[in-house]
């Protein structure tokens, strides 16, 4: 009995055990299956990172009391802000809901990305200043431009009851993302806080949040971190999750770094963002980065360089201004720093552009942890959300600093603007003239771009002459004589200083920043300029302009919009040659053909048309389309060389109504004639009118590849040329078919040359090689034609000069035979009646001299060279001397009085120089040394080592061609002179450079 009560006993209490222990292991699954649920909540949620457990808790304004009926940021997204980052259409909607929510803030558009998405201000003061919003406007515009106010006293009368405008700027490269958060925050904070600070800067400022200037580029960045991220947190600044991968985020849509497009506005991004600007004239631009992971936080002021045009009083208020954002990050022991590689000298950026307006710049820097956390190299993590706070206490310190400084902002605003109309004493430029030449869209584009930016121009309505004149070749006139239409720009006018900043041709650095710079390159081999250090317009542009120093006294309207002018088709009448201009009768079928002249811009889309056979609806199928070697002249008009050619017995019948709507289309002006005759060069039936073959075009993408050399090569041929391309992955060269293709393009690569040769192998260069050589026409650019010159590559006869040091001679030669052959000096005595000079002539000299200097060993050589790259051009204007018949060059005359048909302004940044010889055709090469020079800083050394050398090379290579370009041609979308020579590489190059069988 006892035993069975003993069994009994314990068989229940194993039981017991047996259930404790099962639900033991219940609760434990149940615990465990939390915290993953927990870990992934946010991936299940399908939003963007991980939601990581942050040890950082700081409030991001810890005496903030708000308004209950404004939701917070986290009520609305579901989760805590800075714990990840948020997309665009979080941050939309988040900001719409604000707007709705109360008569504090107001949403608007001011424009779109090439992806379409909407791009946004916020509008946030007190609600009796969002009742006056346009008025305040209004008293902005006025104070912006004093010339408005008969008596000075009206203008501080109405500073008295106008509030401060502080536009902050947020995230205008995609990969770097705090800033986009912490504009969200902000905003929240202005809208809802009832704390007296906020209560101050509602009633004394009208903030504008711009907080996601490049959304494309960050929602392709956040997809990357999104790939890349998981539960568990990860610190490694290595790791993907931090860094991403080729294309990155920086760029927008095709590339482009935004915050270098402010004054050359190429993408829409930027030209909607400098219109909205201009409508609010801040006093001050806040513009918010990331830097890399393991930096801490910078601030303004910068440094040396400053560019002549940024005033004593803007480097006052960069002061005034960092040392309340420096108090603001003391306060919580943060550590920062000011100056130190940040310099204002390129006007692009958003915060050195609006110097130019009067405002005020500040940059934010902060280190990027990419959505999660990062350890530091002392072992502490920095957070997302701090990176966050870190962007939100700067902006709140900057907005305290306007507000409690706002009488004497807008004081020294409206002073700055009258500063500007008046003029300093030792300013010797009075005006600007654009020339319209050939290229008369191009100048009426650059006319545009101006106009965009707010600088007033006028159009001259009479001939006119004006003293001491000066071009951006370096020439001087004591007077000139400019035709009716110039284009005219005062620079008394409210924004002088912009004006100048962008069309200046040559301004100058300071004497101590030379000698500071001289240093840095002497001794530690490293530069102290951030950025490319000459940029003007007009150069760029390669349109005919001068400045002078003398007010221009002639009848002129002002230009208040672009006339777009009309295409048409102008023919002979059959009686006889007629002017069409003077009323000549119109024969729409010409009995031999249409001709299109080559020089302006607008020529380039319709080849691009008549190349694809497709204009708007229109399509033409088998379209034959020639293009003329030479200039000439046929039936009284005078045509350039690259002028279009569409014979009639080659094409359809329906080539005549094709031709139509193309000038329609695209407002061009086709000629026909009815006769082959030339009246001056080549006739139109004769072997210099060249049969062109449609371009297919490959360009190579993919890692190494420097991404804004392909982006600006992709927006070129998409945006502007309208041509259909394939981008090829560089690492897949060893299978893809490259038989579809007749035209391969190798952009640029980050770092030295030889990651091509690493990429490729030696299999992949021999593929390429059998390629180019089968008749196919092969582009490089920069680091990408410096790879193709290698001398283990040895894909191109152009050599590098630092492989061919003991060559040099040879190259010297060859360039002098080159020159002399271009300039032949012919002594007909010499001819008919020879007798041998004896003595020797100045260029055996001269060739004696060179072999001397070549007598040193090969290891001085090398040191001299690597020396000399020490101060290699870093983003210098150079003249560079073209060909003036090669087919490279089409279309780049102006016209003889301007004399620049021979040349044209390109833009280096590199180490590597060039050497060409013949075979090689050297169709651009740069000027000798005391030529090479237009804009930017370039020392003795880099004129030494550059001068002479090759910007643009075209080779055969058996039935197919190689042409390098020393240097980006279409540098930024903007460098639209020396973009020709690679428009007609392009659309020529598969017709003119190659062998081809004649068709069965």
């Amino acid at each position: 009995m006892i035993r069975k009560q003993f069994f009994s006993f314990v068989q229940k209490r194993y039981y017991k055990v047996c259930i404790c222990i099962l639900l033991l292991f219940t609760m434990v699954a149940l615990l465990w299956n939390v915290c993953l649920v927990s870990k992934t909540s946010a991936l299940s949620k399908g939003s963007s990172l991980v939601e990581f457990t942050d040890s950082y808790i700081e409030p991001f304004f810890p005496e903030g009391i708000y308004h209950p009926d404004i939701p917070t940021p986290e009520s609305v997204m579901g989760f805590p802000m800075g714990s990840k980052p948020c997309h665009y259409e979080e941050v939309v909607s988040y900001l719409k809901l604000l707007a709705e929510s109360t008569p504090r803030a107001e949403l608007r558009e001011y424009g779109k990305t090439h992806e379409g998405r909407t791009l946004y201000y916020l509008i946030i003061s007190s609600e009796e200043k969002m009742k006056k919003l346009e008025q305040i406007r209004s008293s902005m515009a006025r104070l912006a431009d004093p010339r408005t106010f008969r008596q000075e006293e009206e203008a501080f009368s109405l500073m008295e009851k106008t509030p401060a405008i502080v536009w902050l700027a947020y995230c205008v490269h995609g990969d770097e993302i705090s800033p986009t958060d912490a504009a969200v925050q902000i905003a929240y904070q202005l809208i809802a806080g009832t704390d007296s600070l906020t209560e101050k800067i509602r009633n004394q400022v009208v903030t504008i949040v711009d907080p996601l200037q490049n959304p494309d580029g960050r929602e392709r960045f956040l997809k990357q971190m999104e790939m890349w991220s998981g539960v568990v947190p990860n610190f490694d600044d290595q790791s993907l999750q931090h860094g991403g991968f080729w294309p990155w985020g920086r760029g927008n849509h095709y590339l482009f770094d935004l915050n270098r497009d402010w004054f050359a506005l190429v993408h829409p991004e930027t030209r909607g963002k400098v219109k909205a600007v201009l409508q609010w004239n801040p006093q001050v631009l806040v513009d918010a980065h990331e830097m890399g992971p393991l930096d801490t936080y910078l601030f303004s002021p910068p440094r040396e360089p400053f560019h002549p045009s940024v005033s004593k009083t803007l480097k006052k208020w960069w002061k005034v201004f960092a040392r309340d954002q420096a108090q603001a990050f003391d306060e919580y022991g943060w550590s920062y720093y000011t100056r130190e590689w940040m310099e204002m000298w390129y006007p692009g950026y958003a915060n050195s552009w609006i110097l130019y307006t009067g405002g005020l710049g500040i940059l934010y820097e902060q280190a990027g942890v990419q959505g999660s956390s990062v350890r530091q190299k002392d072992g502490t993590i920095l957070s997302y959300r701090e990176s966050v706070h870190h962007h939100f206490v700067s902006s709140m310190a900057n907005l305290r600093t306007a507000a409690e400084n706002r009488k004497e902002l807008l004081q020294d605003f409206y002073k700055e603007k009258k500063r500007a109309i008046q003029g300093e004493k030792n300013n010797s430029i009075q005006t600007f003239l654009f020339v319209l030449g050939k290229n008369k869209s191009r100048a009426d584009k650059l006319v545009e771009t101006l106009m965009l930016q707010g600088i007033e121009i006028e159009k001259a309505k009479d001939d006119f002459t004006v003293g001491k004149v000066h071009d951006f070749w370096g020439r001087s006139f004591s007077s000139k004589r400019f035709p009716q239409g110039t284009y005219v720009v005062h620079l008394d006018q409210p924004l002088r200083p912009l004006i100048q900043a962008i069309l200046e041709f040559d301004p100058r650095m300071s004497e101590s920043f030379l000698e500071e710079e001289r240093h840095e390159l002497e001794k530690r081999k490293q530069t102290r300029l951030y950025e490319v250090n000459a940029w003007s317009v007009p150069m760029a542009y390669n349109v005919e302009t001068y400045w002078t120093e003398n007010k221009v006294r002639t009848r002129t309207e002002k230009v208040l919009e672009m006339n777009q002018s009309e295409g048409k088709v102008e023919n002979p009448t059959e009686g006889g040659i007629e002017d069409p201009a003077e009323g000549g009768g119109v024969n729409p079928h010409p009995k031999y053909g249409y001709l299109l002249d080559y020089s302006d811009d607008k020529a380039v889309n319709a080849l691009t048309s008549l190349l694809s056979a497709e204009c708007g609806s229109f399509r033409q199928v088998g379209l034959k389309v020639r293009i003329a070697e030479r200039a000439f002249k046929v039936e009284g008009t005078q045509f350039s060389r690259g002028s279009i050619l569409l014979k009639v017995s080659e094409n359809s019948e329906k080539l005549h109504d094709f031709v139509n709507e193309i000038a329609q289309e695209l407002a061009v002006t086709f000629h026909g004639v009815n006769t082959a005759l030339s009246e001056e060069g080549p006739d139109l039936g004769g072997h210099h009118f060249r049969l062109l073959e449609l371009p297919r075009i490959g360009l190579f993408a993919g890692p190494s590849l420097d991404f804004t050399s392909y982006g600006s090569i992709w927006h070129l041929l998409d945006q502007r040329l309208g041509m259909q391309f394939s981008s090829l992955n560089i690492n897949a060269l060893n299978w893809v078919d490259l038989d579809k293709y007749n035209l391969l393009i190798l952009p640029a690569v980050w770092g030295a040359p030889e990651a091509y040769t690493h990429i490729l192998g030696k299999h992949g260069i021999e593929r390429l090689r059998k390629w180019i050589e089968s008749g196919g026409t092969f582009i490089a650019i920069g680091t990408g034609a410096a790879f193709a010159a290698d001398t283990t590559v040895k894909l191109s006869q152009v050599r590098l000069r630092r492989q061919v040091l003991d060559k040099l001679s040879e190259y010297e030669e060859a360039v002098r035979l080159e020159e002399q052959a271009e300039k032949p000096q012919v002594e007909s005595s010499m001819v008919w009646n020879y007798t041998q000079d004896k003595e020797k002539k100045p260029e055996e000299s001269k060739k004696a001299e060179g072999k001397q200097k070549q007598s040193k060993r090969p290891e001085e050589l090398k040191r001299e060279d690597e020396r000399l790259r020490i101060f290699m051009p870093r983003g210098v204007i150079l003249r560079a001397d073209l060909d003036q018949e090669h087919w490279l060059t089409s279309g780049m005359s102006q016209g003889s009085a301007y004399g620049g048909d021979d040349k044209v302004p390109v833009i280096l940044y590199t180490d590597f120089a060039f050497m060409s010889k013949s075979p090689v055709q050297t169709v651009a090469r740069l000027s000798c040394a005391d030529s090479l020079r237009l804009s930017g800083l370039l020392w003795p050394e880099a004129r030494e080592r550059w001068a002479k050398t090759a910007y643009l090379t075209r080779e055969s290579l058996g039935k197919g061609q190689i042409i390098l370009f020393a240097f980006q041609p279409d540098f930024r979308g903007y460098f639209f002179g020396s973009e020709r020579l690679l428009v007609n590489a392009l659309l020529f190059g598969p017709g003119l450079g190659t062998t081809r069988p004649a068709p069965w």
